[in-house]
């Protein structure tokens, strides 16, 4: 389900745009944020991958379709 909040962090990768929204609120939202842009800054793309597959799967992650 996207995210009905506007302000909701926005994680690219692959030439994706996703929308992070989780139940927990804002702050945990900025925080898989900042855990993503640590994996890039550290070159783990599998973690990125498995992170964004689950997220979508459970939810708490949209692709923002063009």
């Amino acid at each position: 389900m996207p995210s009905n909040n506007p302000t909701s962090p926005l994680f690219e990768f692959g030439g994706k745009k996703y929308s992070i929204h989780t139940d927990d609120g804002e702050e945990r939202d900025e925080q898989i944020l900042i855990d993503f842009n640590h994996c890039m800054e550290e070159r783990d793309w599998t973690t990125i991958r498995n992170r964004i597959t689950n997220g979508l799967m459970w939810g708490w992650l949209t692709e923002i379709k063009k």
